[in-house]
């Protein structure tokens, strides 16, 4: 793997040069987008949000699949990958790390879910920071789906990632395994 390819170094780098804004760094030119939007939408996170750097690389398919085949042993590509500073290492840094965003798959779940494209990476960016901050979706119980509704509303985002991945009529947003728990199935349904 070429170095230059890395999300930790290529993001610091660029990091390191523009403390005062995460760096958005493009390496996908297929998707157009408002740039400049997705730019002021990252200066309003780092007012509010989190004031620690971070960076942004919008990257393909092909390379997104690479990193969650090699991170997260996944075969796929998937549309946001969030790589926190020191994980696994004692480092002590004023760097919170990277989120990688598809682009192809940005423009996709844009068209899917009736968004503007910027919405969408907008709204990838946000579920990535708050992983970043130490945010765990899969573990913690809902907090996180609370974060990120609460922060969505604020920064005036149309959905989250979280609740669309739930899906509609899935009650509180939770979901396992694709079907509505036992528990829940014996309340709304009485069988069981």
């Amino acid at each position: 793997m070429n170095p230059s390819d890395e999300p930790d170094l290529a993001c610091r780098q660029v990091a390191a040069a523009a403390a005062e804004r995460p760096p958005l760094i493009r390496r996908q030119r297929r998707v157009r987008a408002d740039w400049p939007e997705i730019e002021r939408f990252l200066d309003r996170l780092t007012g509010s949000l989190a004031p620690t750097p971070y960076g942004v690389c919008i990257v393909s398919d092909r390379v997104i699949r690479r990193y969650n085949r090699q991170y997260r042993q996944k075969d796929e590509a998937t549309d946001v990958l969030s790589f926190p500073a020191g994980r696994g290492r004692v480092v002590e840094t004023e760097y919170l790390g990277d989120i990688l965003i598809s682009a192809e798959m940005a423009q996709s779940n844009a068209a899917r879910f009736g968004l503007r494209v910027e919405d969408e990476i907008k709204t990838l960016v946000l579920h990535g920071l708050l992983h970043l901050l130490g945010g765990d979706h899969e573990r913690d119980r809902g907090q996180m789906a609370r974060s990120e509704r609460r922060w969505a509303k604020r920064l005036g985002l149309p959905q989250t990632v979280i609740a669309r991945a739930a899906g509609p009529g899935t009650p509180r947003g939770r979901r396992r395994g694709g079907k509505i728990g036992p528990r829940l199935r014996r309340r709304r349904f009485g069988n069981g």
